[in-house]
């Protein structure tokens, strides 16, 4: 604390801004706002002579805010700008979003959201108060923070805010578009487990500079259900891929399990999981879902169409933890063998034990929090690049996203995203070209043979045409005739007779 003693009895007291990373760690307010005690008769002299310290002290807020929730001791909220590639359909990143959006704002932070495929999620989440959208041009509000997800969303809101720091979130150590890439704007990367963290050290992120966040769950939202029976009676199959969804079926058919399902697989989904949940005995699906069916308290498989785990169980419950119930852990076939085994180890008790870790160490709050400490160290760190240097890194992920005829990291992106197969090689395309283009004069050549034959029987057709021109006017020189010696009454009685008839 500083002060400043005079003669007086009755200092006055004068708050003053301090640094903005005290801010957002927080404390109490004593720690947050530091006191300038001065004593009446010394009051004004003392102002002017120390006029440049409590500048000083004003220059060391952030410099785009003002002071006054530093000044009245509160936590200085920030403006978060979320990119994803969807806000629409509720899936694995979609709802981790989501999830820290809410966390976020209830923190009483501000959020932006961008994502180039919107939905009804987008339209519930701005119900809400956040500000959702799939141009960059309507964000207008410039962010204290970049949340980068996915690399074609976050490169365009670097590019729209140079100067703006920002962190990089790696969801799966298996697609490209999660993959990060470096750039100087980027201070602090995520990963959501081991095999992300692996992945971000395996492509240069400085392991000083990455933080492992696990994934939560909103306990508000996903309350306990009823104790288990004894033996599962309803299943649910979660799933964004297909080929094992056979499998599944068969497995809970022989242990006599009523199946539903839900996901982008299986073209059904749900805005309401949370209640689905309470429904059923046994849970079939990874990471993010599976970790919310545990929390519930279901009895969980882990398993999708990459790879099968199998039952999640009091045994394993921190190691697959670290491994966020994801991929890194389907080493084995999703077999009928191998879940009808998993299904016969249910165990109402153990996922009992299971689903109280899960709430205790998955909660909503804890993960909010390691978001905004990560946040602020983004916000500190100090970088000694220059807009030219940032301005090159960007031009770089465009060559690496954009779309060229050498197959760079843009070709395994379409592949991921549309299922399209990565293009042949420049010699594969040149022979293909030749190929197509003898097929194509070849059925030029037969196309001209073709028109020769039309012409040759050409005369044909005009001696038919005559003909047939012969024929008409003798049909209608007949009909004239009729009509001239047979009265129309006479024709008429013709007509009805041949009616009756």
């Amino acid at each position: 604390m500083l002060q400043f003693f005079g003669q007086a009895t009755a200092p006055i007291q004068v708050s003053a801004c301090i640094r903005v990373s005290d801010c957002i760690q927080g404390g109490d307010q004593a720690s947050r706002v530091p006191n300038i005690e001065l004593a009446p008769s010394q009051f004004a002299q003392t102002c002017l002579v120390n006029a440049f310290k409590l500048r000083t002290l004003r220059s060391i807020c952030y410099p785009r805010r003002q002071c006054g929730d530093c000044e009245t001791g509160r936590r200085r909220h920030l403006r978060v700008l979320i990119t994803n590639l969807f806000v629409s359909h509720n899936s694995g990143t979609e709802a981790v979003v989501e999830l820290l959006a809410d966390g976020l704002r209830g923190a009483g932070h501000q959020t932006m959201l961008l994502a180039p495929t919107l939905g009804d999620m987008a339209d519930r989440m701005r119900r809400r108060g956040h500000h959702v959208v799939d141009r960059i041009a309507e964000i207008v509000e410039k962010p204290d923070i970049i949340h980068g997800q996915h690399l074609t969303p976050c490169l365009t809101a670097l590019a729209r805010f140079p100067d703006v720091p920002a962190v990089f979130s790696c969801h799966s150590a298996f697609f490209e578009v999660e993959a990060p890439m470096l750039h100087p704007q980027i201070r602090r990367w995520i990963a959501v487990d081991e095999a992300c963290r692996a992945k971000c050290l395996s492509r240069g992120v400085p392991a000083d500079k990455l933080d492992l966040i696990y994934n939560a769950v909103d306990l508000q939202r996903f309350k306990p259900r009823l104790p288990l029976p004894s033996r599962p009676a309803k299943g649910l199959l979660l799933t964004k891929n297909l080929e094992h969804q056979q499998a599944v079926r068969e497995a809970c058919s022989k242990r006599s399990i009523q199946l539903d399902e839900l996901g982008p697989a299986t073209g059904r989904f749900s805005h309401q999981l949370e209640k689905d949940l309470l429904e059923y005995d046994i849970v079939f699906a990874t990471a993010r879902m599976a970790i919310e069916a545990a929390a519930v308290g279901c009895s969980v498989v882990v398993c999708d169409a990459r790879g099968f785990a199998g039952l999640l169980d009091t045994a394993n419950m921190q190691a697959w933890r670290q491994m966020n119930l994801g991929v890194g852990l389907l080493t084995r076939p999703t077999t009928v063998e191998n879940l009808t085994d998993a299904i016969s180890r249910f165990d109402a008790g153990d996922a009992a034990k299971v689903s109280a870790y899960f709430r205790d160490v998955a909660d909503v709050s804890h993960f909010v929090e390691e978001h905004i400490r990560v946040y602020s160290l983004a916000i500190q760190a100090g970088t000694n690049t220059t807009a030219d240097e940032r301005s090159l890194a960007t031009a770089c992920w465009i060559e690496e996203i954009g779309v060229s005829l050498s197959p760079r990291r843009w070709a395994s992106i379409v592949k991921e995203m549309h299922g399209w197969e990565i293009s042949p090689d420049q010699a594969a395309l040149v022979e293909l070209l030749r190929s197509n283009t003898k097929t194509l004069e070849s059925n030029a050549a037969s196309l001209m043979v073709l028109g020769e034959q039309v012409k040759s029987i050409g005369p044909e057709f005009a001696k038919i045409d005559a003909e047939l021109l012969v024929l008409s006017n003798f049909v209608n020189e007949s009909k004239r005739l009729y009509n001239g010696m047979i009265p129309l009454f006479m024709r008429k009685m013709f007509l009805r007779a041949r009616r009756r008839g």
